[in-house]
Parts: structure tokens; sequence; C-alpha cells
């Protein structure tokens, strides 16, 4: 029954990138697997070799509780709580995976797998090969599509460093996804997280001296894009027109909206900075907030951390850096290539968090729960 929670796994990572309904369904084929095989008797073990899952299960007991403090309905409350459901997951999954490097690998196979098919089938719909593309040029959403992208093409490059026939792959893999994102997929957050993925990958793999050479032939790459890609260029130049013509509370834009959002998220955190205003309760309080106001009503700030605060106070938002630095550290005793894509993988949900609430998103929240999993899992 083990050996069918690990499969169900592999199938939750192949689906993370293309389908949350297909996702939801192995995922809880995994978790009912777990439990058959007497997956609770494994939990001291998990909890003790790594801290971070039980510090992600104190923070969704403390979204748990929020439900009792806040000030929309349980139902709404519950809502909310079961997007969080990766942090209630984290521990299953590392148990799933956590006594075969064999299934930990086919687990990180499985969701670059996934991701070159969602990158198939963007170029299929771009040059018309293919009807009924729901989101431009893509499956998914552009902000999530462009995500992927931009993990497929740091995975790829860090694969690339293998030996042999497999390194031309990898390679190809590489220039293909980064010429998705910059040339066809319209998402600037996947840009934006490609772009700090790059310069970590820079700084993992460089001496000083040629890091600071590869920075700039980088930032020369990033020109040559913007003059070449009309999708590169429209993007950044509507971000900065957004951000120069941004007046506070009167702005309709992308980056204006968000702007108002996060200044009246800052505000709620202040009004109630510990335990926050409870589960569920951001739409309704930021619509207190914002009344007489030409603000954008809104459920969501479109950044987790403040939506963490907003709901949970400085606590919720101390549980959730906890969980971080503790993955860090455990990633300590794991191989170095491990450890670098790890990295990779906490870093792509924290600059994407700085714009969209990534980790209360069910594709992007499981694609962490997944792969820190994959990739952590054997560590002790």
């Amino acid at each position: 029954m083990r050996s069918a929670g690990t499969a169900f796994v592999c199938l939750a990572c192949f689906f993370t990138p293309l389908s949350t309904s297909l996702l939801g369904v192995f995922s809880v084929l995994a978790v009912a697997a777990w439990i058959l095989s007497g997956g609770f008797f494994d939990l001291p073990r998990v909890l003790k070799a790594n801290p971070s899952t039980l510090a992600a299960l104190f923070l969704f007991f403390l979204m748990t509780t929020a439900i009792a403090y806040s000030s929309v309905p349980a139902v709404e409350g519950f809502a909310t709580l079961r997007k969080y459901r990766e942090l209630l997951l984290l521990p299953v999954i590392f148990s799933l995976l956590s006594l075969s490097s064999r299934q930990r690998r086919r687990a990180q196979l499985s969701f670059v797998a996934g991701c070159i098919v969602l990158m198939a089938v963007s170029y299929l719909f771009y040059f018309d090969l293919l009807d009924g593309e729901r989101y431009g040029y893509s499956l998914v959403y552009h902000i999530t599509h462009s995500f992927f992208m931009a993990v497929l093409g740091y995975w790829a490059l860090h694969r690339s460093a293998v030996a042999g026939w497999r390194k031309f792959i990898w390679l190809l893999v590489f220039v293909a996804a980064i010429t998705n994102l910059f040339y066809i997929a319209p998402g600037r957050t996947g840009m934006f997280v490609f772009c700090c993925l790059a310069l970590l990958y820079l700084y993992q793999r460089l001496s000083l001296v040629k890091l600071a050479i590869s920075v700039i032939v980088f930032v020369s790459l990033l020109g040559a894009a913007y003059f070449t890609s009309d999708n590169f260029s429209g993007r950044v130049d509507e971000a900065f027109s957004e951000i120069s013509h941004y007046e506070p509370g009167q702005s309709r834009t992308s980056i204006g909206q968000r702007f108002d959002w996060w200044t009246i998220s800052i505000q709620l955190i202040k009004a109630k900075p510990l335990f926050g205003h409870g589960t569920g309760s951001y739409e309704a309080a930021h619509g207190r907030a914002i009344q007489k106001s030409r603000i954008t009503p809104t459920d969501n700030p479109h950044n987790e951390y403040l939506f963490l605060g907003v709901q949970f106070g400085l606590i919720g938002l101390a549980l959730f850096i906890l969980v971080i630095v503790l993955q860090l550290q455990e990633a300590k005793s794991i191989a170095k290539k491990d450890r670098q894509l790890l990295h990779g993988v906490l870093l792509a949900l924290l600059a994407g968090s700085l714009m969209n609430s990534l980790l209360f998103d069910s594709q992007q929240g499981h694609f962490y729960l997944f792969m820190s999993a994959a990739l952590l899992a054997g560590s002790d």
C-alpha cells in the first residue's frame, strides 16, 4: 500500500503544473494509501528528522484556531483553510518519500515531465497546431504558467551539468523553457522569478570574479530579449508605466491596485498585529477598510506575506518563515546538487510570493509541498 502511495505522489507531481482537479484526486489517493499503510506510526520519526514539518503543523493549527476569532462565518474560514492544506500534507508526503531515494527521484522527474508537457502544449497553441486554449497559449492561468516555466528553466540548467548526451537534452529543455517564458508567456511573475533563480544559479556555481562577469552577461542577455521580444518588452514597459502613473487610491492597473492593497494590508496588520483578523477574514476586513474610497475590493492582496499577516498576524508570518529557515537548515545534510535545487524551490516560492499569494494558490503551493519533500525527505 505504501508503494501505491508513492505512485500517487508521483502522479500528483506530474499534474501539479497541468490540472488542479487531477492534482487534487491523486493527492487524496496518496493520503488514503498512507493512512491504510499505517503511516501514522511513522509520524514521530518524520517530525524528528524534519522539524520543518512540525513547524508547518503548528502553522496549520494556528490557522485552524483562527477560525474561532474570525469575523466571517466558519464556512468561509474553512474554505480558506482548505487552500493551505499543503501545510497539513507536508509530513505525510515526507513520510511517503522518506524511505526510497528512487521514489524521490521519480517524484522530481514526474514534476519536470509535467512542466515539459505544459510547455509543449503552449508551443502547440502558439503555432496554431492545437485549438481550444483557455488562457492564451497555455492550459493554465498565465501567472501560473510563467512560474512553472521559470522553475523548469532553472531545473534544466542545473541538470545540464550531468555528463554525456543527457546534458544536451537538458540544455534544449532550458532554451525551450526560457524562450517560452520571455517570447510567448505574458506572466511577469515568472520573468521576475527566473531572474532571481538565474542569479542564484550563478552564485551557486561560480567564483566571485566569474560571478561578476556572468551577471553583466546576464543583464546584457535580458537587454537583448527586451529588444527582440514584443512580449517581454511590452510587459516591462507596462510595468514601468503602471508604477510611474500610480496614484494612491485611484489606480486600476495591475501593479497600481497591488500597491493599494498592500497599503491597506499593512494598516490591517497594525490594527491586530499578533494573531491577525482570523482565517478567511481578509476580504471582509479589507472591505471595511476601503469604505468611502475608490480602492478596488479584493479577497487577496497578491502578496503571501501580507495575506498571512492580516489573517494570522506576525505570529503566523513568523511560523511561515520558520518553516523555510528549518528547511534551509535540514538541507545541509543532503547532497549538494539536491541542496541547490531546494534553494531554487524556496527562492521561487519566496520571490513569487512578493507579487502573488503562492502558498495559498493551489498549484504553486503544491509545487512547494512536493518538491521540498522530494528533495528533503531523506535527510536526517
